[in-house]
């Protein structure tokens, strides 16, 4: 067949080289579970990740380990896709100023207001995930909400651009009381007094023309009128997230526009088969690298949603090696209409605490019940966490069970054999067996154990589970 037609059945690989695996289904979804020297990641992760490869795809890799970025260095180069890799880091070779793009993409509803501020609501929430109980008050999410819309309007009202440096400095200059509205020395100081006068002298449209009027009414009434306490509490929820775009490297990745747009990061790229690589560790460059990774993520997701897929179109995926620290609740949305936009979702982490504890507050266990009941392909690896192992068992199903029993028995003289057989509904894969599923390297001759599940699939073996192997490559 050739490269360049991704029909949705079309077998981009085989699991123990007899179950074909489509395109169809990598879009569906991917989750992969396995401890630490499981061999989650050289194993099935690999050879999944060496398949997408090597049928022509393009893609999206976060990082939260250094060793991601020689992984896929060494994958891309040994399936002969080296010179279509972009490597984002903090040298600046490349950079990716989002709202801008946002403003100035192609489709429906670029620059709008709105979607911006959803931008920055889900940077919010991967921060802030976790740390919210049952009794938080939504009051404190929708004023910071009413705050950064008023912000982005007014830029782009006065200046038509965006950013976060801007965004920043105009909130600082707000008026903090009605009396400094009407001082002097605040006004000739004030980024956010100028804006709303440059705003002011322009034509407008009717509908800009109400969005300017209310943005005004915001920033001269309501926001002064604020007591101090809530609004410091509003502007620091804000701030302290958006400090993370104003130091270096991120200003400069991030905020700042090249002279050459061919230094801009697209996230379209991926659609014309180029391999993104975001290298921007969480374990070098903590909160912030995991911020910026969910930026890049979530605008990808975006992008990948807007265009018509058709079998022409190279399908894309995105690789995500502990995926607890980049997971947000628009991945849900997202994974309901990947299969349509040929986008493949793989996520790979240790076990299911890890995504319990990141995507804490209110109802979090039908949040991670969702994405994981969202990627229809489950990978068990060797686990030693019993949820996991549980959930596993369970998820794959239960049926009757055949026992036989046997004894022996002396009486005197006599010897007498018995045997017996019962029926239980019980696993068809007991917990237990996840613990005992060899690991990989020298000892294991390479070779890396899994169970495999597909919802709606029966295998070969006419079961709903695949006990699976893979070689490790690595040396």
């Amino acid at each position: 067949m050739p490269a360049f037609d991704f029909p949705l059945d079309r077998t981009i690989y085989s699991f123990n080289n007899d179950e074909p695996f489509t395109i169809a289904d990598a879009c569906e979804g991917i989750q992969i579970f396995g401890g630490i020297g499981s061999g989650k990641t050289s194993g099935s992760g690999e050879a999944l990740a060496r398949s997408f490869l090597t049928a022509g795809f393009g893609g999206l890799v976060l990082c939260a380990k250094k060793d991601v970025l020689e992984d896929w260095k060494r994958y891309t180069r040994e399936t002969g896709r080296a010179e279509q890799v972009l490597i984002f880091d903090a040298s600046g070779d490349f950079v990716f100023p989002f709202l801008q793009y946002e403003i100035e993409r192609e489709g429906e509803g670029a620059g709008y207001t709105e979607n911006l501020v959803r931008l920055f609501t889900t940077i919010y929430e991967t921060l802030d995930q976790g740390s919210k109980g049952e009794g938080s008050d939504p009051y404190w999410d929708r004023a910071m909400q009413q705050l950064l819309r008023n912000t982005i309007d007014l830029c782009m009202i006065a200046r038509g651009t965006v950013s976060v440096p801007l965004i920043h400095e105009v909130i600082l200059s707000a008026p903090n009381s009605i009396a400094q509205v009407d001082n002097n020395e605040w006004k000739k100081k004030s980024l956010c007094w100028k804006l709303l006068l440059e705003g002011h002298i322009k034509e407008l449209d009717q509908w800009t023309q109400h969005d300017f009027n209310a943005t005004g009414a915001f920033w001269l009434e309501e926001f002064p009128n604020l007591a101090d306490k809530t609004r410091s509490s509003i502007v620091s929820t804000l701030t302290t997230m958006m400090d993370i775009f104003l130091r270096r490297p991120f200003r400069r990745l991030f905020s700042e526009m090249p002279d050459d747009k061919r230094k801009i990061a697209y996230p379209e790229l991926t659609h014309r088969g180029v391999i993104v690589i975001v290298n921007l560790p969480v374990k070098e460059f903590g909160e912030a690298g995991r911020a910026a990774q969910v930026v890049y993520k979530y605008l990808w997701q975006q992008a990948v949603e807007r265009r018509a897929a058709t079998d022409k179109t190279i399908p894309v995926f995105l690789w995500v090696d502990e995926a607890q620290n980049f997971v947000t609740e628009y991945d849900m949305q997202f994974q309901a209409t990947a299969r349509s936009t040929r986008a493949c979702t793989v996520y790979l982490t240790q076990n299911l605490p890890n995504y319990y504890a990141v995507m804490g507050g209110l109802q979090s266990k039908y949040r991670v019940d969702s994405l994981i009941g969202n990627l229809q392909t489950k990978i068990w690896h060797a686990n030693s966490d019993p949820m996991t192992n549980e959930t596993a068992a369970e998820t794959i199903g239960r049926s009757w069970q055949h026992h036989e029993t046997s004894g022996e028995t002396y009486s005197g003289d006599s010897y007498n054999v018995s045997s017996s057989k019962n029926e239980s509904f019980d696993y068809d894969v007991p917990p237990q067996m996840f613990t005992k599923l060899r690991k990989g390297g020298a000892v294991n001759d390479k070779i890396v154990e899994a169970i495999v599940f597909q919802n709606g699939r029966i295998w070969n073996n006419e079961r709903t589970h695949l006990f699976a192997q893979f070689k490790q490559y690595v040396p």
